[in-house]
């Protein structure tokens, strides 16, 4: 397998006027969402990447893979964007890096976004996913929730309501950069990728007619009790970085089985650059390997 080998002093000073450039408050969110898309043609994918697409509930889908499967399970990925951008083509890379970590198929879902659909939107299609997933033939307890910046919000949101009416129960949580309470200010006012104002007419978008309160609107106002195994990553120089570690403190004292880890060297929501920073794509691997221990948990169960 080739190794992604860009520098992280190079990536940041290619990635920061991206980044500035793109996202704006001013900025049309279409105008956003193009940007992203084009950019995304130049995340690699590893060898042996397939995609194909389905749906899933109501949503358009696709399913990544690469290399070998290693056993049951899959994860259902929610991609970043500040729920109002982000693409299944900007984080088609990520997936397929992540696949061949876990030895499992990556499912990215293509939810709506805000302002043309505010919250509870993305969770309803994410937990409608979760649950047309679970149809398609994967046992109970082998289906992961993923997701980075406001996917990993989405993810824990989707996570929270599916645990709170009981039945089948995800297999894992994967949060990375998780933006899981957008009424809440940031200490910082911009990191390489996202800035303050920016994430203030993001929150503002998703959040509509609705309370700034709403546990699914912030679902780390939401509990915490009952969810499953989880791995919560974040970047000690990005925006979120203390409202991920409320969100770690939070997790362990509700008992949760938690994995957190706090990378010095990547960005915001970095793992969406596996094919190109070898820190990001490291990141993946470690996720990677964690889902391959909770799958064969599942594996030895079910069995």
């Amino acid at each position: 397998m080739n190794r992604p080998s860009i520098p992280l002093p190079l990536a940041r000073v290619l990635l920061h006027p991206f980044y500035r450039l793109t996202f704006q408050r001013r900025l049309p969110w279409k105008v956003q969402r193009l940007l992203l898309d084009v950019a995304a043609r130049t995340q690699p994918m590893p060898p042996g990447a397939t995609t194909r697409t389905l749906w899933l509930g109501e949503r358009r889908a696709e399913v990544v893979s690469a290399g070998e499967t290693a056993g049951p399970g899959a994860v259902l990925y929610l991609h970043g964007g500040g729920y109002t951008v982000g693409s299944i083509a900007t984080h088609r890379s990520l997936a397929a890096h992540l696949a061949r970590a876990a030895a499992r198929p990556v499912y990215l879902l293509d939810y709506r976004l805000a302002p043309e659909h505010s919250c509870p939107a993305p969770v309803q299609d994410a937990v409608a996913a979760f649950d047309a997933l679970g149809r398609t033939g994967y046992a109970p307890g082998t289906i992961a929730l993923a997701g980075d910046s406001a996917g990993g919000g989405i993810a824990l949101a989707a996570a929270q309501a599916i645990v709170a009416r009981g039945g089948v129960q995800p297999a894992a949580l994967v949060l990375l950069s998780p933006w899981a309470n957008p009424a809440k200010r940031a200490s910082r006012h911009r990191d390489l990728v996202v800035n303050r104002p920016w994430g203030f007419a993001c929150a503002d978008a998703y959040r509509g007619d609705g309370d700034p309160v709403d546990p699914v609107y912030a679902p780390q106002l939401g509990p915490m009790a009952g969810l499953p195994p989880t791995y919560l990553h974040a970047g000690l120089r990005e925006m979120l970085y203390d409202q991920c570690l409320q969100l770690a403190v939070l997790l362990r004292r509700a008992g949760i089985q938690l994995r957190y880890v706090e990378s010095p060297d990547l960005w915001h929501a970095g793992q969406v650059q596996a094919g190109l920073v070898r820190a990001a794509a490291d990141s993946l691997e470690d996720v990677g390997d964690y889902l391959r221990r909770i799958f064969d948990t599942s594996k030895s169960i079910i069995s």
